[in-house]
């Protein structure tokens, strides 16, 4: 790589709402050029350059006049020795080269939409586009360690889109808004192999997995950026033009990398974003993944009446299916089909599945797993199994209401298995816990009503205490029939409760 050149730079001075500038020179080289040389970079720094530039140009509109850059593009961003992005000043004489380089056809109709075909007219969508582009060239050759997760991917992908996509509803009308939905890097975060593997190849061959779908219709295929970086020899030859139109072009279903590509995004789509429509678009792209494909548009209507049997024989056929590399994902799946059939024996092979991936499972995933399987061992009968499972997700579920339902839920668990004392433990516990909550005092008043062994005054007690701690919970529909139920009078202060 070349030692870096001189370049003068904008220098943008943030006060109050506006913005000001300056020009300032500095060593430094293209980003297009440095990235080429260095695509391993930390994970942070990507995100960290990422977030930088979206400023930057939040900046650059917010200066007197509110321009616009114009020419947003990785030949515009300079890297400095110390690894800070500055866009090029393009006003200064000195730039003039790489003014020309960015003028030329191969460059502008790679960063220009359809339609623009010169670096002549100023809107803020044309940075917004060109920026959607730079940042996807940065994912599509970069290899940030560690790799981006599903949920990083999906995120970066719907920034892309409605970055490129003018007509569209969710189109970025300013940089603002494509700055709020740039994902935040933490260093504790759960790091996805497969996340990195999957952003590695999305910009390649996305146009080849995503044919006919309009969202992604735009994206580039980087094997058709300028190759020749160092040199700026931006002309595609033949030879480029013939690696492009092999297996990576759209429609040419096949490609070995192409279906891996077409597979991990369904299986995102499917299982963190639950757009089972996007999922089967996927799947139907791969080689071998038709039974996907039909288990999404299953997912998609939850309209299997009268169609339970050939549903089961569908899920039963994937899971023989599923090739050992992608069980996990084949298994989560097939655990979500499972969920919508209304029976013992697909609740049992729900509970099968879950067992097996909580063992290599993310804890987000597991904490999933354990709700499925904690309804899954009810639904079966193991009410013990599935009292613990109801326990584990009280650690980690921090809502009230939920934690309410829970509590309600083991209650009622406790009662099933004739454990009368530990489902009143249960109660008084989440009353204890959950002040406000007036299901689980309606329950409470309920069980001591109903147990012959507990005396009335002790009943009355409880009643009263309830209804001095919540005056409100004697107007709930509720309360009324345990009134008329066990024979509850009150008068004044005064509370009875019959026989």
């Amino acid at each position: 790589m070349n030692d870096a050149e001189g370049y003068d730079v904008l220098r943008l001075i943030e006060h109050s709402k506006s913005c000001y500038v300056s020009s300032e020179y500095v060593k430094g080289t293209p980003l297009i050029r440095w990235i080429k040389y260095h695509p391993n970079l930390s994970k942070e720094q990507l995100f960290f350059w990422i977030h930088d530039m979206a400023g930057q140009l939040e900046r650059i509109h917010k200066c007197r006049g509110k321009p616009c850059y114009r020419y947003v593009n990785p030949y515009s961003i300079i890297v400095t020795q110390e690894k800070e992005l500055y866009f090029l000043d393009t006003s200064a004489k000195s730039n003039e080269k790489q003014l020309q380089i960015m003028r030329r056809r191969s460059v502008r109709e790679h960063f220009l939409p359809p339609g623009e075909e010169y670096y002549q007219s100023e809107s803020e969508f044309l940075d917004i586009y060109g920026l959607g582009k730079t940042i996807q060239y940065l994912l599509s050759v970069s290899e940030p360690e560690p790799g981006l997760t599903r949920g990083e991917t999906v995120r970066f992908q719907k920034i892309i889109s409605k970055s490129l996509n003018r007509h569209s509803k969710r189109a970025y009308v300013q940089v603002s808004e494509f700055r709020k939905d740039i994902p935040v890097y933490y260093m504790e975060k759960r790091h996805s192999i497969r996340g990195r593997f999957l952003l590695g190849l999305l910009a390649v061959v996305i146009g080849t997995v995503a044919a006919g779908v309009s969202v992604y219709r735009n994206i580039v295929n980087v094997s058709a950026f300028p190759a020749e970086i160092e040199s700026m020899e931006v002309g595609l030859g033949e030879d480029s033009e013939e690696k492009t139109s092999g297996e990576n072009e759209p429609g040419n279903r096949g490609s070995k990398r192409a279906d891996e590509l077409a597979k991990e995004l369904g299986f995102l789509y499917f299982l963190e974003k639950q757009d089972y429509k996007k999922a089967k678009e996927y799947f139907l792209e791969a080689e071998e993944a038709e039974g996907l494909a039909d288990l999404s548009e299953y997912m998609l209507t939850k309209n299997i009446s009268g169609r339970e049997g050939d549903f089961l024989i569908l899920l039963q056929e994937i899971e023989k299916s599923a090739p050992s590399g992608d069980k996990e994902s084949y298994n989560l799946c097939l655990i979500e089909g499972y969920r919508i059939l209304n029976s013992e024996e697909a609740a049992k092979n729900m509970v099968r599945l879950c067992e097996i991936c909580e063992k290599t499972a993310s804890e987000d995933i597991k904490r999933r797993l354990t709700t499925y399987m904690a309804y899954g061992y009810e639904t079966t009968g193991e009410m013990v199994k599935s009292a613990e499972k109801y326990m584990d997700m009280l650690t980690w579920t921090d809502t009230d209401a939920a934690r309410e339902e829970i509590y309600k839920k083991l209650v009622s668990l406790r009662q099933e298995m004739g454990e009368a004392d530990a489902a009143g433990t249960i109660c008084r516990q989440g009353i204890e816990e959950l002040k406000g909550s007036v299901e689980l005092r309606l329950m409470h008043i309920a069980m001591q009503c109903a147990d012959e062994g507990i005396e009335r005054e002790v009943c009355a007690q409880t009643v009263r205490g309830y209804i001095e701690e919540m005056p409100e919970i004697t107007e709930e529909e509720a309360f009324k029939k345990l009134v008329r139920e066990y024979g509850i009078v009150i008068e004044g202060e005064d509370i009875w409760v019959g026989r």
